[in-house]
């Protein structure tokens, strides 16, 4: 990537080299090394709002003043004092931040020691997160904090019709329709009785930086909103193991997970409870905002099919499994 458009913001990058991180879904990031020292470069998705910045920058800079054991990707200011730069690209304009590079390797998934660590960590930072009075609350708020699966994707308005015209066998598309409003069901009750507060929303082994055993970062903020409390731990719990769900493998690393967080928190009976369910509406959410993604062209129609059968894969896992997944996280730590 040239740097030029970016150096009248960041004169910190002249003469330096950009080269893609892999990964990410709703960002471009590049790895920047430049005589002053090494950053990353973001190019913020499609629909990330100069508002939705300022918010993240709020939350990061609140976040840091509570001395967390960890680094956030805290922006860089600009030359002109901003934390965020307008810069002209040949595709058009985007915005851009500029954060230090955190050091550290993304998480592996089957590494045990890596997964209590990182458990840890996600209590750690919730309990931060608790902590916090944006400044901008309404930024906050949303479909995340009521579960209202119309909200999750500006262009998927009508969940349940866009799953509906997925092109699946008609015996598939019924289980995945009848699981569909189950769980959207049983989603709503949780949402009008468990705690919510600040959740990070995206504890992918891919955000959580590491090194050796260590959390060094957590990365990612762009879904940070009011949710459940229990969240973060639902969304690692879903990630973590994803592949393995059913081979007996996913075992001890839900266990680690669970076992780092009750060093930090304890969740209530009821939240504990309520993890089977919220771990098949993040099936959801993922297959939505999926669609929002294919609709604007950015994701294939395959990789909705792909979540779609994912949601009915894990749905048949919950049903052998989920007592147990419940029992494990209660057993882990001290439940109220």
């Amino acid at each position: 990537m040239d740097l030029t458009p970016f150096e009248r913001a960041w004169p910190a990058v002249r003469g330096g080299q950009a080269r893609p991180f892999a990964g990410g879904t709703n960002n471009r990031i590049w790895r920047v090394e430049s005589p002053a020292g090494a950053w990353a470069l973001r190019l913020v998705g499609a629909g990330v709002t100069p508002r939705r910045l300022a918010f993240e920058d709020d939350i990061l800079t609140r976040l840091q003043a509570q001395g967390l054991p960890f680094a956030l990707p805290i922006p860089t200011p600009t030359a002109q004092g901003e934390r965020y730069a307008r810069v002209a690209l040949a595709e058009g304009e985007a915005l851009a931040t500029l954060t230090p590079l955190i050091p550290g390797q993304p998480s592996q998934r089957d590494n045990l020691a890596q997964a209590e660590s990182a458990g840890e960590a996600i209590a750690t930072l919730d309990e931060a997160l608790a902590r916090v009075a944006p400044a901008d609350p309404e930024e906050a708020r949303g479909w995340r904090m009521t579960g209202d699966l119309a909200g999750c994707h500006p262009a998927v308005p009508d969940p349940r019709a866009a799953i509906a015209g997925l092109p699946l066998p008609a015996a598939t598309l019924a289980r995945l329709l009848a699981d569909y409003d189950a769980t959207v069901a049983a989603a709503a009750a949780l949402y009008a009785t468990l705690p919510r507060q600040l959740c990070h929303e995206d504890t992918d082994p891919g955000n959580i930086l590491m090194d050796g055993a260590r959390v060094t970062g957590i990365l990612d903020w762009e879904f940070c909103a009011l949710d459940l409390r229990a969240m973060d731990l639902v969304v690692a719990l879903t990630w973590w193991p994803v592949g393995r769900l059913g081979s007996g493998e996913e075992w001890p690393i839900i266990a680690a997970l669970a076992r780092g967080y009750a060093r930090r928190r304890t969740l209530t009976a009821a939240e504990v409870a309520a993890i089977p369910t919220l771990y098949q509406f993040r099936a959801y959410t993922s297959l939505i905002h999926r669609l929002g993604r294919m609709r604007e062209g950015l994701s294939p129609l395959e990789q909705v099919v792909w979540r779609a059968e994912a949601a009915l894969e894990r749905a048949d896992w919950l049903a052998a499994s989920g007592e147990r997944l419940t029992r494990l996280v209660a057993l882990a730590g001290r439940v109220d």
